[in-house]
Order: C-alpha cells, then structure tokens, then sequence
C-alpha cells in the first residue's frame, strides 16, 4: 500500500508518503519550522508530532480497505479535516513486450517474420529489477477484416524471446494486419501490426527539364514560350513510345 498527499492548512504543511504506513510532518506554513505536539488522528489511531514535525501511524488500514477515511490535525485551537485520504495499491508487477517485423510491409503470398521479447518487470521497494520470462505464447493472427488466419503457440527461449514466421494468403484482405500474442492464463497480452499491400515494381521513369534555364517572364501583351521536355524509359532497355502525357501549367504572378 502507498499513499501520497500534501495538505495546506492556515498553520500546518504535511506530507504522507510512505509503504504500508502512514507518516505526516507537519510544519508552520509561513516559517517552516517543524511543530512539535500537533495531534494526527485517523479511524481509532492518534499520535503526536516529535520536535522534527514528525509521526508515524502504522498499519493504520487493512490493505483491502480502499474507503476514504478523515485525517484529522489539531494544535492549540487550530484544527484541519482532510476527507480524501485512501490508500491505493503499490505497482504490481509488471509484463514489458518488445516485438518487431523484419520489413512492415508484405504483399499476399509473401512471409512475415515477426520476433519479440519479454520481460517480467518485479517492484522491489524503489527498485525495478526485469526478469527473463519462460513458457509457452499462444497468438492468433488476423487479416485487416479481422478474419482469423493461423492460431498457433511458441516456446520462449532461456532469454525470454522468441520467433515466428507464416505466409500471407494469395487472396488475404489489403491493409493492416496484426497478431495478438497472450501469455498462459491471461497474465498479459500484446498486439502487434503489420500492412499487407499489392504493389509491383515501375517498369519505367518518367524525367522532365525546361530548355533553358533562365527565368521566364511573361507580359500580358507580349507573348513568352516555355519550352519543356518530357522523356520516359523503360528499365529493361529502350524509350516508352506511344504514351499518353498528361501536363499541368500554373502561373505565379511577380512584381
């Protein structure tokens, strides 16, 4: 358990932040100097402050317990209420997935290798320490519709990684595809996606180039040619011929 607050009252400042405890200082809120005797009470449990500003109530609430409970601080005839104070739970420990493709792009009858890591990340007090992940993934791998694919497990090595690889359908919907990977009991789960598009090499380049060079000026009442030309090759040798051209002009005006 793992509760943090800051509460500012008319003469207090005191902070909770503590594991499975509950610790407060309370100090002058215009000089900082720690006050000493100042009451701290919550459910049936009170202490008072040392002359550091400082108590401890231990245990104060059953992990389980998650109600909002009054924290209540008196000193003197000064006396302050704080009704939001919960506990919530430390950080569980933690799945990290790392997975990845070898291009991102595949067309349909081509294959996809896919490889990942994973770790269990354990919370130990401040420290987080990643542990190697053993057993069996199962994964499922859907086509851009959500249609079902493959469904399939694979063993994780001694460092917690693994590989696989499948074959596009010749007739697999265009678009992102992905794999939903899960550990044993549904402990975690990830997805990863991947685009699946036909495409196929040009056969040919198209490059242009004005004649000249220089800057074409052109006056309303005097006429100005722009020569430009166009040329296509094919990349198997030899000129395209026969092509229709489709071309664009747009004019800029200029002072």
């Amino acid at each position: 358990m793992h509760w943090t607050i800051g509460i500012m009252v008319t003469a207090f400042f005191f902070i909770i932040d503590k594991d499975g405890t509950l610790t407060a200082l309370v100090t002058n809120l215009m000089t900082g100097i720690p006050i000493d005797q100042a009451t701290v009470s919550i459910l049936n449990q009170k202490e008072m402050t040392n002359q550091q500003g400082l108590c401890t109530i231990g245990r104060w609430k059953p992990q389980e317990n998650t109600k909002k409970e009054i924290l209540v601080v008196e000193k003197g005839d000064d006396l302050y209420m704080e009704v939001d104070i919960y506990p919530s739970r430390s950080a569980d420990d933690v799945y990290v997935w790392h997975v990845f493709n070898d291009r991102g792009l595949y067309r349909p009858k081509e294959d996809v290798h896919i490889k990942g890591y994973v770790r269990l990340v354990k919370i130990e007090g401040e420290a987080k320490i990643p542990t190697y992940v053993q057993g069996v993934i199962d994964y499922i791998i859907c086509d851009p519709q959500g249609e079902q694919l493959q469904e399939s497990k694979v063993k994780l090595n001694r460092y917690g990684a693994f590989d696989i690889k499948f074959t596009l359908p010749d007739n697999v919907n265009l678009g992102t595809g992905y794999v939903e990977f899960r550990l044993p009991d549904s402990k975690s789960e990830t997805t990863h996606y991947f685009e699946i598009q036909e495409f196929r090499r040009p056969e040919y380049v198209v490059s242009s180039m004005i004649r000249s060079s220089t800057a074409y000026y052109c006056h309303p009442t005097v006429d100005q040619y722009v020569v430009i030309s166009c040329e296509g090759k094919l990349f198997a040798g030899g000129y395209l011929s026969d092509a229709s051209v489709q071309w664009i002009v747009q004019a800029e005006s200029t002072t």
